[in-house]
């Protein structure tokens, strides 16, 4: 094989690893959402069914790839769940906490096979686990003694097995079965006369029975049954459903005059026997073909890829020639309705769409230009219409590119049903998450960043928020707390609200406690929300002592900084006795923005257009100082004023105007006046970063480029407005 095909090879590779690992992911956050909701409903055989298909795709996918220890771990989770499809054994909590802890360790494992690691993960525990409730469950001892006691015919009693001939893989599935506890049943069935087409019959009874359990082998085969003269045939099938079950399945098949069932009797001894001579039969055939330097189909073999992450182990599979003929179903198959993209190559098309806005608002301006000079020349009339008609493809492609970064924000929501799951069992209080608006669309990149914040709202809510049940029964309330995480949009934000219905903030402690701390003055007067705010300065907790999951004065803190990097805010509304709720509110994207251009001294800033809700004209005689802070009436309210040439240090103007025009912008409850010299209009500005060096600057999101080429700074009006409520308080 020469180099081009190496690579082609291991390309190739690489491709077919990442959609393992992207599709294991998604079967492995299914199984682990499906079991919390299985906790709830119990024996749910529609869900318990689902559970199965995930267990059983991400086993038969990890077999593909050669991945020995997340089948076995796989291949134990789905035994288990087919138990409860079949009924045999009921929804239990440490078989939930079984399921779940094989969620985790498949996690990590698909983590290292990411990493390109050898999987180091244990899992024995774990299986061992599996089979000792397997075990401990009414397995094949209770269907043998129902059998006895049901059957007019005891199990075995004048029954001669048949010989099925089963091949290696067949006593593999066999004996795989009976170690699990499974029945093995040989099933007889008598057709009646004259039956004709005895082979769909066979198959009939397959199809009718599948749900029940698996069927090893038919003898005779189907197609040696149509052209015999026999009106028998029967099944090697395994199941744990009891035989009058599965006879009555089978007699509702027309043309089928009798079933009998016996268990089919298998012995460990000559399980491992034939398992031993069909292993050794394999390394014969292994060693023929190698001396013949031929390599068998299904052996597993390392496969290198030139040190790329993608080095994997896989299973050659034997390709199928083509026949120049569809197989059936292959025309609705062929229908592919969604595509997996890699997020660098949709990040790389937002730039280029970025870039071609720029281009865009400099062709505007210079044919806004050209019209100024040559106002009766044709050919700058035709410009413009141009760009008028181009600006509108560009909102439409602009549109269509930016949905492709909208994702549902339940992709970060189905995380925490475990984490309150795991957390209110360790501080022994009953609680349940309600989430409501998973459906709500928000930017990849936001999306991405407001896990931890809400990680940390929610194990505050936990821990200091729910009380225990005790406290909960004597407050009459119901034992079982409720934290509700809710989403929906608001104008150009998303509103996420995380809320529970404990006992509200201990305002009067907190205030204290800032005291204190010399965060504030003894006489110092905050109102309710003010108080409940100081919770989120650094290194404020109220709690008695430090748990591993809050009481270290960190995290909320964090939660606040990082929703102002991301251009949001919070509130608080808390109510003693009634709960406390966070109300978060977030841009909906962070790329390309509609913004409103103002004038300060010789400089342009941009303001996001979603934060602006009017403008003003104001006579400076207007505007009067509280403390330290300019205040103008605005309806009968006070609104603050930020001087953006004060703001950011700006020369201020030789002679001032007697009025100034004031941007009044708000996010949530608060709003705020920056004080500006001029209005330039609005536009279409694309939000690029400063880089790390200069990616913190107070009270700035960014930069954009203008159609003139000029490079202007994007205004962080949440990080403005919390400059204000701190200068309030102080």
């Amino acid at each position: 094989m020469n180099g081009d095909e190496n690579n082609t090879q291991n390309l190739e590779l690489g491709e077919f690893l990442e959609f393992y690992l992207l599709d294991s992911q998604e079967q492995v956050e299914k199984l682990g959402a499906g079991l919390l909701e299985l906790e709830k409903e119990g024996n749910n055989i529609s869900l318990i069914n689902d559970l199965f298909r995930s267990a059983h795709s991400l086993k038969g996918a990890s077999g593909t790839m050669g991945f020995t220890p997340i089948v076995k771990l796989t291949h134990a989770a789905e035994d288990l769940l087919d138990r409860l499809r079949q009924g045999i054994m009921n929804v239990s909590m440490d078989m939930i906490d079984l399921l779940l802890a094989v969620t985790d360790r498949v996690k990590a494992m698909l983590a290292q096979v990411e990493l390109n690691k050898e999987i180091t993960t244990e899992y024995e525990d774990l299986v061992s686990g599996m089979k000792e409730l397997l075990n401990a469950g009414p397995g094949r001892e209770a269907v043998k003694q129902t059998f006895a006691a049901t059957n007019s015919n005891p199990p075995n009693s004048g029954f001669t097995p048949l010989d099925f001939a089963l091949l290696s893989e067949e006593w593999e599935k066999v004996n795989d079965a009976q170690s699990m506890g499974h029945i093995i049943y040989q099933v007889d069935i008598v057709l009646a006369p004259d039956t004709l087409m005895k082979a769909v019959r066979a198959v009939m009874v397959m199809q009718k029975i599948e749900s029940m359990g698996t069927v090893v082998k038919v003898l005779p085969g189907i197609e040696d049954l149509e052209t015999s003269n026999t009106e028998r045939f029967s099944l090697l099938f395994i199941s744990d459903e009891l035989p009058a079950e599965i006879s009555q399945e089978i007699l509702g098949i027309s043309e089928i005059l009798t079933v009998t069932l016996n268990i089919y009797p298998l012995c460990e001894a000559e399980l491992d026997r034939l398992e031993q001579e069909a292993t050794q039969a394999q390394r014969e055939v292994a060693a023929a073909l190698a001396a013949r330097e031929v390599e068998p189909a299904e052996q597993i073999k390392p496969v290198k890829l030139n040190g790329t992450k993608e080095q994997a182990k896989i299973r050659e599979v034997p390709r199928i020639a083509n026949t120049g003929a569809a197989p059936p179903g292959a025309e609705s198959s062929n229908q592919v309705h969604t595509i997996r993209v890699e997020t660098s190559r949709m990040d790389n098309l937002i730039n280029l769409v970025g870039e071609i806005v720029i281009t865009r608002t400099r062709l505007v301006q210079i044919g806004s230009d050209l019209k100024e000079q040559y106002q009766t020349e044709p050919l700058v009339g035709y410009l413009n219409e141009t760009n008028v008609y181009l600006g509108r493809l560009m909102n439409d492609l602009q549109e269509s590119v930016m949905r492709l970064r909208m994702v549902p924000i339940g992709t970060v929501f189905s995380r925490f049903p475990r984490l309150v799951r795991d957390l209110s069992r360790k501080v022994g209080k009953e609680i349940e998450l309600v989430i409501n608006g998973e459906d709500t669309e928000l930017d990849k990149t936001v999306v991405e960043l407001i896990g931890d914040p809400l990680m940390h709202l929610i194990r505050n809510s936990v821990d200091h928020g729910i009380e225990i049940p005790q406290e909960r029964r004597e407050a009459g309330k119901p034992e079982l707390g409720k934290i509700t995480l809710d989403a929906y949009h608001e104008g150009n934000h998303i509103a996420i609200l995380v809320s529970d219905d404990g006992a509200g903030l201990p305002l009067d402690k907190i205030r204290q406690k800032a005291i204190e701390k010399g965060l504030i003055g003894e006489r110092e007067e905050l109102s309710e929300q003010d108080t409940a705010n100081l919770i989120f300065l650094p290194g404020f907790s109220t709690a008695e002592q430090v748990t591993d999951i809050s009481g270290r004065g960190v995290g909320m803190d964090v939660v606040k900084k990082s929703l102002n990097n991301l251009g949001g805010l919070v509130d608080i509304d808390t109510r003693k006795g009634q709960g406390t709720t966070f109300i978060i509110r977030l841009p909906l994207t962070l790329a390309i923005i509609q913004a409103l251009l103002v004038e300060v001294g010789n400089e342009i800033y941009a303001v996001p257009l979603s934060s602006v809700l009017e403008t003003l004209l104001v006579n400076r005689k207007e505007i009067k100082s509280v403390g330290s802070l300019p205040m103008v009436q605005l309806r009968g309210d006070t609104l603050p004023l930020i001087s953006l040439h004060e703001r950011f240090e700006l020369p201020a103007s030789e002679v001032p105007a007697e009025e100034v025009f004031v941007v009044v912008v708000g996010l949530g409850n608060n709003s705020l006046g920056l004080v500006v010299d001029g209005l330039r209009g609005q536009q279409e500005i694309v939000i690029k970063s400063l880089g790390d060096i200069l990616n913190n600057l107070p009270g700035i999101a960014g930069a954009t480029i203008l159609g003139d080429g000029k490079v202007t700074l994007i205004l962080d009006i949440g990080s403005l407005i919390q400059d204000v409520l701190v200068k309030r308080k102080n």
